[in-house]
């Protein structure tokens, strides 16, 4: 260890990197992947660079490299006895200094390879214990890629296996509903941090509450995960929140047609290493006019979110961070009755919704080995909406009330052990206080009483208790296995979901692995507090409902073509059980887009499969060029209460999208960079059951034939987005201006039927949103 220290002591005399000259700084830390210990003595090398401008990593793991030009670079990360780590085509830019942050994987034989090759920041998801179907999700991609709109959700619908719409940024994940996804932040589950949440779409909104100034790397999964992750069945967006700069103020502001927004971070007090990050938005969607659809009404947001970081000597690290948002829309009905050409003409409403979470984190090594992470957390999501519709008289009356208010208080504790090279564990526990208030009212005919499906305040319990090992063979074989418990007091339900996981990386360019992972999840808690009015009183024929559960089988075969391009294909297999169905008939709850007013009696006997295929070539961002083309080809079935097999809802069959950028670096110095993004996806069309037409006409209510639930399906979808920017790099400040258009096509999404007032007879509606955002951002 002296002599190597030596020697790298002599390459930083040689490259005179330790001293601060003209030009922007690279700053960071090196850790152990899986103990999160500080690995002082780690090399740090800018390859593009001419004499190499490197450095070494001080007792505290960190490091810093000064000078360095506007430009993109490669970062090599080495130590002795651990893999490479390659950070791919790091922007530098002259408002913001760069922090990297390395995660090296201690190597347990064939130590000669490691020497030659680097495994990059981006092929590996950050949580090594999983096996396959997870990929990490770049917070420069989430700002590079075309039809993202630096939207985490709206970007992962670039991902195989995941269909999107424009209208909503729902995740649907290998034909399963978006409601199933598990959204956590900072280690702990969240409610869907999105604006206008379970409006359009349960599951779903409109516009992400994250910042992409906010975000740290993090990681997507689409099935077989590791046994940490429970309340998920189709996959989990684990959201990370970066750290904010501890040295120095650093301010993002950024205007544009949907929003302007504001972010600010540096350090609480210099020198003690704590700091702060922030980032306030404000909508201003009034701006885009006729292009949003005119029911929409009048939209506005905001949203707040924050990290606050403060290590200690001794006694670890503490964050308080949090998120919060804000939603109104209203739209008043068109009095004159010769506008009405549909129910929604005249209908007035008014939304209200609120949205957010609360942590407070603790991290402490507790030795060279072992750490624990905790966090106490407060998250929920409240929503009120009132609609009502003018009469005959042109007397408007109510129609529907929503009040939904659930939210809960978690306590989540991690252990991570690596008992040596060989042997890793983490296990954990989390508790769940849940609360709900909820008082759902509708009328069943226009002028009537509101008729209560919900109505009820209270609390349940939830806990969850896992533990995971990854243990390293020979043969460069990984074997992770876990098992998690999931349990709901409401239904006094225990769960025991078995977890395992199988990776060998056959030499340097092949890999195969292998999972198999029992999943659960809790329904909405409106499902459960559903009420009926029977002969002996209010009854609630779901209370005792059982969580929905799925066996997730997966195989994944990935190729490196070349140092810079890799191919991956994942065959897999879903079984889902115990779905809550309508006994005797079509219905099925994982194909409920969205209904609040729903409060029939159900049984856990429904079933669904999902079988497919997803491809993946992509080539990561060198030479300013990059692409991503992601197949998807599948088959989503599901049974409902009457047993009969059918398409569900979201099977589309097929989904490809073909992504692609190419950046130039101009101006003086190549100092300033111009850059052009495109995405083409094509995927199979909306599932719809067909309208009974003379029946729906002489009822004067829509009527759909549910014997064939699901058979019709729209023509299939091609959706062009395109992205533009210009980033100048001034000498204190960088200066970015962007367009993005989503759905440059004007591809028209089907809603639904209705009536045509003025004719009688129902028909389909379409929905086409083509939405511009021209943009200006300043770092400094």
């Amino acid at each position: 260890m002296f002599r190597k220290l030596m020697i790298q002591f002599g390459l930083i005399l040689l490259w005179g990197s330790a001293f601060p000259q003209a030009g922007q700084v690279i700053k960071g830390s090196v850790v152990d992947a899986v103990t999160e210990a500080p690995l002082p003595g780690a090399t740090v090398v800018i390859l593009e660079i001419t004499p190499q401008l490197g450095t070494i990593t001080n007792e505290s793991g960190q490091f810093r490299l000064w000078n360095v030009q506007p430009g993109r670079y490669s970062v090599l990360v080495s130590f002795v006895g651990y893999e490479n780590f390659l950070f791919r085509e790091v922007l530098v830019g002259t408002g913001k200094e760069v922090i990297l942050n390395a995660k090296l994987q201690e190597v347990t034989e064939q130590l000669y390879e490691v020497k030659v090759v680097a495994r990059t920041s981006k092929e590996q998801p950050i949580n090594r214990m999983a096996s396959i179907n997870a990929r990490q999700l770049s917070v420069e991609e989430a700002n590079r890629y075309a039809g993202g709109f630096d939207d985490p959700a709206r970007l992962a619908g670039s991902f195989a296996g995941v269909a999107s719409e424009i209208g909503n940024n729902g995740i649907v994940i290998r034909g399963n509903s978006p409601r199933n996804l598990l959204w956590r932040m900072e280690g702990v589950e969240i409610s869907n941090p999105t604006h206008f949440a379970n409006v359009i779409s349960f599951g779903a909104g409109g516009i992400t509450a994250l910042s992409s100034q906010m975000l740290a790397n993090s990681d997507f999964y689409t099935g077989a995960f590791p046994a940490e992750y429970g309340n998920a069945l189709s996959g989990v967006f684990d959201v990370k929140l970066r750290t904010g700069n501890n040295e120095n103020h650093e301010h993002t502001f950024q205007a544009g047609v949907i929003g302007i927004d504001f972010a600010s971070e540096g350090p609480i007090k210099k020198g003690e290493g704590s700091s702060y990050l922030f980032n306030y938005r404000y909508s201003t969607y009034a701006l885009l006019g006729g292009l949003i659809p005119e029911e929409a009404g009048n939209i506005g947001y905001q949203d707040l979110s924050f990290k606050f970081n403060f290590p200690t000597k001794g006694f670890g690290n503490f964050s308080l961070w949090g998120i919060g948002a804000i939603d109104s829309q209203d739209r008043d009905p068109l009095s004159d009755p010769e506008d009405w050409e549909t129910v929604q003409d005249k209908e007035g409403y008014d939304l209200s919704l609120v949205n957010g979470a609360l942590g407070l984190t603790h991290k402490v090594l507790l030795n060279d080995k072992t750490y624990l992470h905790t966090t106490l957390a407060a998250s929920g999501n409240g929503i009120e909406t009132e609609y009502d519709e003018l009469d005959v008289n042109n007397a408007l009356q109510p129609k529907e009330r929503v009040e939904n208010r659930t939210w809960k208080y978690t306590l989540s504790s991690t252990l991570n052990h690596k008992f040596g090279k060989n042997h890793v564990n983490r296990s954990g526990l989390i508790l769940n206080h849940h609360h709900y208030n909820v008082f759902n009212r509708e009328a069943q005919n226009l002028g009537e009483q509101l008729l209560v499906f919900a109505n009820e305040k209270g609390n349940a319990f939830s806990a969850q208790a896992y533990t995971q090992s990854t243990f390293k063979m020979k043969n460069q074989l990984d074997l992770n296995l876990g098992l998690h418990m999931h349990y709901f007091g409401l239904s006094e339900e225990v769960s025991v979901e078995p977890r395992v996981g199988l990776k060998w990386q056959i030499n340097r360019k092949h890999s195969m692995g292998a999972a198999y992972g029992l999943n659960s999840r809790i329904e909405m808690i409106g499902f459960y507090l559903a009420e009926q009015q029977s002969a002996n009183g209010i009854i609630q024929p779901n209370k005792d409902m059982k969580m929905t559960k799925a066996h997730h089988f997966g195989l994944a075969y990935d190729v490196n073509l070349n140092d810079n391009t890799r191919f991956k294909i994942e065959p897999y297999y879903q079984y889902l059980f115990d779905v809550p169905v309508i006994d005797g008939t079509y219905f099925s709850l994982q194909n409920l887009d969205l209904d609040w007013f729903f409060n029939n009696a159900l049984v856990n006997d429904g079933t669904g499969t999902n079988i497919g295929v997803d491809l993946t070539l992509e080539r990561f961002l060198k030479k300013g060029f990059y692409y991503l083309a992601t197949a998807s080809v599948f088959d989503s079935k599901y049974k409902g209460g009457d047993g009969i097999e059918r398409n569900s809802l979201y099977n589309k069959n097929y989904i490809l999208n073909l992504l692609a950028g190419k950046e130039w670096q101009v101006g003086k110095n190549k100092a300033n960079s111009l850059s052009v993004n495109g995405r083409l996806s094509f995927m199979g069309g909306d599932r719809f059951s067909p309208l009974l037409q003379e029946e729906s006409i002489a009822a004067d209510e829509l009527i759909y034939d549910y014997s064939k639930a699901y058979e019709e399906q729209e023509d299939p979808a091609t959706v062009l987005s395109l992205s533009f920017s210009y980033r100048k790099n001034k000498k204190k400040h960088a200066s970015i201006w962007s367009l993005h258009l989503l759905n440059v096509l004007g591809h028209e999404e089907y809603r639904d039927y209705e009536f045509n007032l003025k004719t009688g007879i129902p028909e389909r509606q379409f929905d086409q949103i083509m939405v511009p955002n021209l943009s200006y951002k300043i770092e400094f």
